[in-house]
């Protein structure tokens, strides 16, 4: 088994920002367990990655059928996980924002849903929390139900400006309803003590949910890629677009003409602030979930390719009696990559992407694996195996079927 680590080392070095010597290693297998719906935020600071909550309920058709979490975990490159104990925190939910403030390491997490069972209306969150990297430990900021501020909604997009120390929210999800999804297309700022809604202008991209986004901290405006129109029958899209948090103003970076990620909803990113690029991970397209990886160079705009893992090989659905299963050779994997997924963490740190846990839809479970991506290498490594999730031949077990 391959090995890698992240670790917290703000415990031991006092929060001097130093990697560890080995980032391949970890200490322990221990993990949060498998779940989606999840973000991680890392702070070099304190080589701390933090996770919240997420989603660990049975996939029903592709959809978790809802079982939320509340808990807080950090993982620290070279030791491993660990679950902090905390007297305060956000209540259970999934598929929130959550953005870095660097000037007070801290992490800024707003919304998401919520619903206990497995049937009946979701409740929206519209609630700000921020988690502090020192102290280990959540305050609320604002606790939601004012007119005032964005309305409850999941999977916004969102980025934080550390010069002017704000944070910025587009659009989202309203509905309540399972079955019926609400794309919003509001933008609102969080000055630190109270919201206010700005306008928008220019190319505004059209409504749309499940997109994937980042924060392009030089250029100072919110990236998205894809998403899907919200009904649940249109194919997903694959163009471009950045929201300049200044002025309001949208243009299209890439309309998906020429080389780029496949239509897809649910894509992992995140701003290389190092390398100034964006790197796209995974994601459901609409024949399935992906585990390639691509760079968008903003300087020069356009997408390139950089890691393609599994491709899939055009077999039709149908195995076992069943044409809903998937057949065993409906991808050729990569068995050094991850799994393929969407909606697990995805974080970028010490020249690092890690990776933990998500949904694999072929395989109809969630996923509870940690793998390391170098940037320099461009080589996967897998510090903790999954244990669920995971295709036959990825576990090396023999199967009729892609998953069982």
């Amino acid at each position: 088994m391959r090995f890698l680590a992240l670790v917290l080392l703000a415990a031991c070095s006092g929060g001097e920002g130093k990697a560890p010597k080995d980032l391949n290693e970890v200490d322990s297998e221990f993990n949060p367990g498998k779940r989606s719906e999840i973000l991680a935020l890392g702070d070099e600071t304190f080589n701390t990655m933090v996770l919240f909550g997420g989603n660990n309920g049975p996939i029903v058709n592709q959809v978790p059928a809802g079982q939320f979490l509340e808990d807080t975990w950090v993982f620290e490159p070279g030791e491993g996980w660990t679950e902090v104990e905390t007297t305060e925190h956000p209540s259970a939910r999934g598929r929130y924002s959550f953005d870095l403030d660097p000037n007070t390491h801290t992490g800024l997490l707003f919304g998401g849903r919520f619903r206990e069972g497995t049937s009946g209306p979701y409740t929206l969150r519209d609630d700000l929390w921020s988690f502090d990297y020192e102290t280990r430990s959540w305050t609320v900021l604002d606790a939601g139900g004012d007119e005032d501020g964005p309305s409850g909604r999941y999977y916004p997009a969102s980025g934080f400006d550390a010069e002017t120390s704000s944070l910025y929210l587009w659009g989202g999800l309203t509905n309540t309803s399972a079955v019926t999804l609400t794309p919003g297309r509001d933008f609102w700022k969080w000055d630190g003590t109270a919201w206010s809604e700005l306008d928008i202008s220019g190319d505004v991209p059209s409504r749309r949910g499940f997109f994937g986004d980042l924060y392009d901290s030089q250029r100072k405006r919110i990236v998205i890629f894809g998403g899907q129109r919200g009904d649940f029958s249109s194919l997903a899209f694959q163009d471009t677009y950045a929201l300049d948090v200044t002025t309001g103003e949208w243009t299209q970076l890439d309309d998906g003409t020429g080389p780029a990620p496949s239509t897809r909803m649910h894509a992992h990113m995140q701003y290389d602030a190092v390398g100034d690029r964006y790197l796209l991970f995974g994601g459901h397209t609409d024949i399935g979930d992906m585990n390639d990886l691509w760079v968008f160079d903003p300087n020069n705009p356009g997408w390139t390719l950089l890691y393609e893992a599994d491709t899939f090989t055009g077999a039709g659905l149908g195995c076992a009696g069943s044409g809903r299963e998937v057949p065993s050779d409906y991808v050729e994997m990569d068995l050094e990559a991850p799994e393929r997924r969407h909606r697990g963490m995805y974080t970028l740190m010490w020249d690092s992407l890690w990776l933990f846990g998500g949904i694999h839809a072929e395989c109809s479970d969630q996923l509870d694996d940690t793998w390391r991506f170098d940037l320099e290498t461009l080589q996967w490594n897998e510090l903790i195996e999954a244990t669920s999730g995971e295709a036959c031949a990825r576990r090396g077990d023999a199967c009729d079927c892609l998953c069982y």
